[in-house]
């Protein structure tokens, strides 16, 4: 990972994190996105083949670590030999599903899974209610302690932060430390005329994060370094590097550089198979691509926040977190 990250900052252009989406599809109903709203079939999705080649072609092009996301990931009957192949290809593997599934199919999905994150909008029953999904939260549990078994794989709650939820800051750290999770938190984007009253503002920010910062000196396992925490807590403007380093491949094929919170994409390349990309990285239109998403802060999502700004500082924090922990 190290050299793919050199690399793609200092010498190529090249991405190497490569988030895709091998559906659109939801079975949850959340308070906080309008993607579940969305019309979507499988029928409308790349195949097993297709995906494989994606896979394959994204690690020519020097992609070295694969990020599955929705959708919910775990409604294609096909993820298994999807992750195995990324494996068997090179990549590092991560998967992020909101896990009301996992349990029934951890034996074909975690053995090739590198990093686990399961999303967490609440604690007990507000997960519940803010998901729309009864029972959820304890699948989510459920799948916390089934991916525990399998030791090679790090496993992280995904802790989305707004006003109906900060009283479950503290609760969501207690069930990391006793499921001996980690655990990160970040701040929901606003989706406009959708869940505006649920953002937190900037008084709302230090509230939570402070809290969030607290718990982490108190030696609760947050996986964000304190700099990170720091950055959202006092809503710190950010140089976001993910137009230089990730591309996003959507459940039909389509690739591009980023999403706004509502899921649309922003700065779209064409399908993966029809665009040159050797050129495309070479291109003014991709360079202005990379130099207009620097500046969108229109997330603080904790991959974005963590590789923000000077990005050998931000590695450098990341190899002691991978040898310290």
């Amino acid at each position: 990972m190290g050299q793919a990250l050199i690399r793609s900052t200092w010498v190529s252009p090249r991405p190497y994190l490569l988030y895709m989406k091998p559906t659109d599809r939801c079975d949850a109903r959340c308070r906080t996105c309008t993607r579940w709203q969305r019309p979507s079939r499988a029928e409308d999705e790349l195949t097993t083949a297709q995906v494989h080649d994606v896979l394959a072609r994204f690690r020519d092009l020097g992609s070295t670590v694969l990020v599955l996301w929705g959708g919910e990931p775990t409604l294609r009957p096909d993820l298994g030999p999807i992750l195995r192949r990324a494996k068997e290809l090179g990549y590092r593997t991560s998967m992020c599903t909101n896990a009301g599934s996992l349990h029934r199919k951890h034996a074909e999905v975690l053995p090739h899974l590198d990093t686990l994150l399961c999303s967490l909008d609440g604690f007990g029953a507000n997960h519940d209610r803010l998901r729309g999904v009864d029972g959820l939260f304890d699948r989510v549990v459920l799948a916390l302690r089934t991916a525990r078994k399998y030791e090679r794989i790090r496993v992280k709650i995904w802790a989305s932060l707004h006003t109906q939820n900060v009283d479950d800051i503290e609760p969501i750290a207690r069930l990391a430390r006793d499921e001996g999770v980690w655990v990160e938190y970040f701040p929901v984007a606003r989706v406009p005329g959708y869940n505006d009253a649920m953002v937190l503002d900037a008084d709302g920010l230090r509230d939570a994060f402070g809290r969030v910062l607290v718990l982490k000196k108190a030696g609760y396992p947050i996986w964000s370094s304190a700099s990170s925490v720091v950055k959202v807590r006092d809503s710190t403007p950010m140089r976001c590097n993910f137009g230089r380093i990730a591309l996003q491949v959507d459940h039909r094929g389509h690739v591009y550089s980023c999403e706004d919170p509502d899921g649309t994409p922003m700065h779209l390349w064409g399908r993966y198979d029809q665009v040159d990309w050797a050129a495309l990285f070479a291109s003014r239109a991709f360079a202005r691509a990379r130099e207009e998403l620097a500046t969108c802060g229109k997330c603080r999502l904790p991959c974005v926040v963590e590789l923000s700004d000077g990005l050998f500082p931000a590695y450098a924090a990341m190899f002691w977190q991978s040898v310290t922990r």
